[in-house]
C-alpha cells in the first residue's frame, strides 16, 4: 500500500469526569505532554520521542538529517482524519482542567439576620439567612475548592452603604477554608448595595489575567437599596434599576451572573430581572433566579449552577515541536471524529488567532457538559519534507 510523507501524530488527551457529587466544574484544560512516535522513511529510520530522533540497528541513517516519517494512508477514515487509536505506540496524556473563577457575592444587609420566611427577625440563630447561607457554602465550597477556584466579596462594607474595592478573599485554588473562615467572624448589618457591590465585583475580576471561565454568583435576600446617585441621608433608598444596569454592565464585560434569592425574598422581580440581565437565568422554574428557602435548598442551587458552569473550549498549547502545526490537528471525543465546523452548529473550531485553543460547539458540546463524552482527543499532525 502507498505512504504518504504526512505524519505521525501527537496526541493529548482531556479527560472529562464528573465529580461525584458535584459535577465537574469547567472544561478549559492546560497543555499535558506530548510523544511523537512513527515509522522510520527512506534515509533513515527510527522512532521519534519527545522531539527526538533514534535510528534502528540495522538500518543507516543520514548523518545529521532526521528521518521521514511516514503515515501509512489506510488509517484514516473517509475524511481523511487521522486515527488516535493506531498501533504506532502513541502515549495519551491526561491534562489538567482549569477550572472556573467564580466570586461570590454576599449580602450583609441586616436582613440576613432573619430567618427564611421573616416570621423571626433577631436571634434567629440556625434559622437565620446568614447561617442558612454559611452552612450550604461549607458544604460546597471546600469540597470544590480544587475544581473552582472561589474567591468571596461582602456588600456592603462596615455599616453602612460602602462596598469596598477589594474581595475579602481572592478568587483563587483551595481557598475553601479561608472563605468560611471569613463568612464566620462576620455578622450581617448593613443596608444593601447591590449596584456598589456588582461594581466593585466586576472591576475586581477584570483584573484576574488567567484565561479560565469567570462568574459571579449574586446571593441576596432582598431590594437593593443605597442609590449612589442619591444623597448619602437617602441610603435606604430603592436602587433595582441601578443594580440591574450593573448585571448588565458586567455581563458587557464578559462576567455573567448568577442570581440566587435567599428566603422570602423582597423585590422578586428586580432579582428576576438581574438573573436574566447575567445571562443565566434560571430555566423551568417559576422564577430565572433561585429561589432558596433552607440549606438543602442552597445546596442544591450551588450543585446546579456549577454544573452550568462547564466549558467546552480546551487550551492545547502551542504545536509540540517545529515538526508539527497547530492548523494541522484532528479532534476526536471518546475516540469518534470530532468535525471541523466553522459555523459551530455541531464540531470544533479554533478560537484565537495563534490557534491554541479550540471549542467544541453544539450537540457534541452537550455531550461533554454532561458526561456523555468523557474523553476529548486533539492529535497534531506533522508533516515532513
Amino acid at each position: 500500500m502507498g505512504r504518504s510523507k504526512v505524519v505521525s501524530r501527537f496526541v493529548v488527551t482531556f479527560l472529562v469526569a464528573a465529580a461525584i457529587v458535584i459535577v465537574d466544574a469547567g472544561c478549559q484544560f492546560h497543555e499535558g505532554t506530548y510523544s511523537l512516535h512513527g515509522n522510520g522513511g527512506a534515509g533513515g529510520g527510527g522512532l521519534a520521542d519527545a522531539g527526538t530522533v533514534t535510528g534502528v540497528a540495522g538500518q543507516a541513517g543520514t548523518m545529521g538529517k532526521v528521518p521521514t516519517l511516514t503515515f501509512d494512508a489506510s488509517t484514516t477514515d473517509s475524511n481523511g482524519m487521522s486515527n488516535p487509536d493506531m498501533n504506532c505506540a502513541a502515549v495519551n496524556q491526561g491534562a489538567t482542567p482549569q477550572p472556573p473563577d467564580i466570586l461570590i457575592l454576599l449580602d450583609r444587609s441586616g436582613s440576613m439576620d432573619w430567618n427564611a420566611d421573616a416570621s423571626c427577625m433577631r436571634n434567629c440563630g440556625a434559622n437565620s439567612r446568614w447561617n442558612q447561607v454559611t452552612a450550604a457554602l461549607n458544604q460546597v465550597v471546600p469540597m470544590t475548592d480544587t475544581t473552582v477556584n472561589w474567591g468571596l466579596k461582602f456588600f456592603g462594607s462596615g455599616n453602612s452603604c460602602a462596598v469596598t474595592p477589594a474581595p475579602e478573599v481572592g478568587v483563587a485554588a483551595g481557598s475553601g477554608q479561608m472563605i468560611m473562615t471569613r463568612i464566620g467572624g462576620t455578622t450581617p448589618g448593613t443596608p444593601t448595595p447591590t449596584r456598589l457591590g456588582v461594581q466593585a465585583a466586576a472591576a475586581y475580576m477584570a483584573t484576574l489575567t488567567d484565561t479560565n471561565p469567570k462568574y459571579l454568583l449574586l446571593a441576596t435576600d432582598g431590594e437593593p437599596t443605597c442609590n449612589p446617585d442619591l444623597p448619602a441621608s437617602m441610603m435606604n433608598t430603592l436602587d433595582s434599576a441601578g443594580a440591574a444596569q450593573a448585571v448588565t454592565d458586567a455581563f458587557n464585560m464578559g462576567l455573567k451572573t448568577f442570581v440566587i434569592g435567599i428566603g422570602d425574598t423582597m423585590g422578586a422581580a428586580t432579582l428576576d430581572q438581574m438573573a436574566i440581565n447575567g445571562g443565566m437565568p434560571q430555566t423551568g422554574a417559576a422564577t430565572s433566579f433561585y429561589q432558596v428557602t433552607d440549606t438543602a435548598s442552597l445546596v442544591a442551587a450551588f450543585q446546579t449552577i456549577l454544573g452550568r458552569v462547564g466549558s467546552c473550549q480546551f487550551d492545547i498549547g502551542t504545536a509540540p515541536n517545529p515538526m508539527t502545526s497547530n492548523d494541522l490537528i484532528d479532534v476526536f471525543g471518546d475516540g469518534m471524529p470530532i468535525p471541523h465546523d466553522t459555523t459551530h452548529a455541531d464540531g470544533w473550531d479554533y478560537t484565537n488567532a495563534a490557534h491554541t485553543m479550540i471549542e467544541v460547539y453544539g450537540p457534541r458540546c452537550d455531550a461533554v457538559k454532561a458526561g456523555t463524552t468523557m474523553n476529548v482527543t486533539v492529535t497534531f499532525r506533522c508533516i515532513i519534507g
